[in-house]
């Protein structure tokens, strides 16, 4: 017990920080652990904030890039392979639902589990500017990272033993809003392209 609680003092930032960058359970499980960690008195608070909004900020930015790259190939390839066309497609659809609410996902979209994670390749290949990008969804992260890691320290043991269970609640949460948020943009367009038609007549 003493060489695991020694280990966790030494290797425990790196832990926190490295899961940080794989994890895509949309629960941060190496955050909350992090949390727990500082709650031991083995971790300091502010280091484990700070590595878990770098971990979070070097995924995203190279996912962006990622997506803008792809937009620049594939936009306007006729290709035929099956593998293009699937990718292409699997982006554009991707890219249409990330438009309807683009806030929503910038400062959100980590609590889905798995997709969550590469929603910053959907705003690369979207028009949308990309340093507006990488500022929201770095906000986005110190959000993340605040609430989990304070989550980790208050609620640690629930935290972990309901990760499941909290990661489809959430997720579910978070459809909700999308949903609500793409309804009111929906109307917004139809209202807007009400406009165009009657100046046009």
């Amino acid at each position: 017990m003493e060489r695991a609680l020694e280990l966790i003092s030494e290797y425990g930032y790196l832990l926190v920080f490295f899961g940080t960058v794989i994890d895509q359970s949309g629960i941060p499980v190496f955050i909350v652990a992090g949390g727990i960690f500082v709650a031991a008195g083995l971790l300091g608070f502010w280091p484990v904030i700070l590595l878990s909004i770098l971990a979070l900020v070097v995924t995203d930015i190279p996912f962006i890039f990622i997506g803008r790259y792809l937009s620049r190939r594939l936009v306007g390839n006729y290709s035929t392979g099956k593998s293009v066309r699937w990718l292409k497609n699997f982006l554009i659809v991707g890219t249409a639902i990330f438009l309807k609410s683009p806030t929503l996902f910038y400062l959100f979209s980590k609590v889905i589990p798995v997709i969550g994670k590469y929603v910053p390749v959907f705003a690369g290949f979207s028009s949308s500017r990309k340093a507006r990008a990488v500022l929201l969804f770095s906000l986005g992260d110190v959000v993340y990272a605040l609430v989990f890691t304070i989550g980790g320290v208050y609620l640690g043991d629930l935290f972990i033993e309901y990760s499941r269970v909290l990661a489809v609640v959430i997720a579910l949460l978070f459809a909700v809003f999308y949903l609500l948020a793409a309804r009111i943009y929906g109307k917004r367009i139809k209202s807007r392209m009400g406009k165009e038609r009657s100046e046009y007549r």
